[in-house]
């Protein structure tokens, strides 16, 4: 039943979580681990039933080796730091004209290009992105001001939010060195900017990272932005750091030695998977069920998406007795969804991706998740108030 759901199977399962606890306390490291490293690489020092745990099923230290995986290499955890408390850094991740999504591609790029002339005319300007495929992956960090370019490949295990949060980091520890200027970082990956804006403890390591080398930077500049720009709209430099980052993947560029602990803990958990449906397949009592649909682990919506839907439906998503920011009358759900004139050419474009005449509450809230053009269709229409 789990090789067929795409499951760990429970005995396997303990063995990944073990695993899963040794990478965190890995990239905590001697000062924030009461586990020694040394210890750790060589199976001193820990608990017999513990040794025999890790001993069986896959060796987890071959593994690493084999994956050319060197444990020196793990992105070290480090404190969180509070960056809203620093006047010289500031996040914009949808208080800026072209961070609006309802707004037509040109015209995003036109107030992209004279926010950048009027505003930003005398700071550093500074554009990174990431790029994974087949290929492996690379990231891209472009001075557009200086014209100096970095791109870089990365252990092919680490994700896509790592690579690109590892663009920014080099970005910040190559590009910004002269502290009477003002330096603007603009890539276009929202969740690592979003992560930045309220660390703790339990954030990515590459984003606790960031938030360290900000706050290193800070006697080296003036002051520092970190802007999200629209991926793929035409933004000039965004679309100059895409194609940096693509062209980095298939060229005979470094390596940045670094791999998230957060990323190889999915992988290895995706290989007992893996190693558990080949044991059932080879098994003599393996049958196939063809009847049964395919099963998949690929999640239908992003979580974040998934709670936002949730929230619509179980809960609401305003408060009742509070007023609507836009228009100054009493808010709740109805009044976002159906009668807000501000939003009306939102609701018109979702009537007609729904295909639909007429916006109804409940049939919004009964659409289900596996209607994957409807769920987008309203995603889209509350991403885009800006208001979640």
């Amino acid at each position: 039943m789990f090789a067929e759901t795409g499951e760990i199977r429970l005995r396997d399962r303990s063995l990944a979580l073990s695993i899963s606890f040794l990478l965190r306390h890995f990239a905590l490291g001697d000062t924030f681990s009461p586990i020694k490293k040394s210890n750790l690489c060589t199976l001193d020092g820990l608990r017999p039933s513990f040794k025999e745990r890790l001993s069986g099923g896959t060796n987890w230290l071959k593994f690493l080796k084999d994956a050319n995986v060197s444990i020196e290499n793990f992105i070290p955890f480090v404190y969180p730091v509070e960056l809203q408390q620093e006047n010289t850094i500031s996040i914009h991740t949808n208080d800026l004209p072209f961070q609006q999504s309802q707004i037509p591609y040109p015209t995003l790029c036109k107030l992209f290009d004279e926010y950048v002339n009027k505003e930003w005319n005398s700071s550093i300007l500074i554009a990174t992105d990431a790029s994974k495929g087949e290929e492996g992956v690379s990231l891209a960090a472009l001075n557009i001001t200086y014209n100096r370019t970095l791109t870089l490949k990365l252990h092919p295990m680490n994700s896509v939010f790592t690579a690109e949060g590892c663009a920014i980091l080099i970005a910040i520890e190559r590009f910004i060195q002269e502290e009477d200027k003002s330096y603007i970082l603009c890539p276009d990956s929202l969740s690592v900017l979003k992560s930045l804006e309220s660390l703790h403890r339990k954030s990515p390591t590459i984003s606790l990272q960031i938030g360290s080398a900000i706050i290193r930077a800070i006697p080296r500049s003036k002051a520092i932005k970190l802007v999200w720009v629209p991926a793929h709209v035409g933004i000039t430099i965004n679309e100059q750091a895409d194609e940096a980052a693509r062209a980095a993947r298939i060229s005979d560029v470094n390596i940045y030695p670094c791999i998230s602990t957060e990323d190889l803990r999915n992988v290895i958990f995706r290989v007992q998977a893996d190693q558990g449906r080949i044991q059932w397949e080879s098994s003599k009592y393996f049958r196939s069920f063809t009847h049964l649909p395919k099963t998949t682990k690929t999640r239908l919506l992003p979580r974040r998406r998934e709670i936002l839907l949730t929230r619509l439906r179980k809960v609401g998503l305003v408060e009742s007795s509070s007023l609507c920011r836009q228009c100054g009358i009493v808010d709740s759900n109805d009044h976002l969804l159906l009668t807000c004139i501000v939003f009306e050419q939102l609701r018109n474009n979702l009537r007609a991706s729904l295909g639909i005449g007429a916006l109804h509450y409940n049939s919004i809230c009964t659409i289900s998740t596996l209607n994957r053009r409807a769920c987008s269709a309203v995603l889209h229409f509350l991403q885009s108030t800006n208001l979640f």
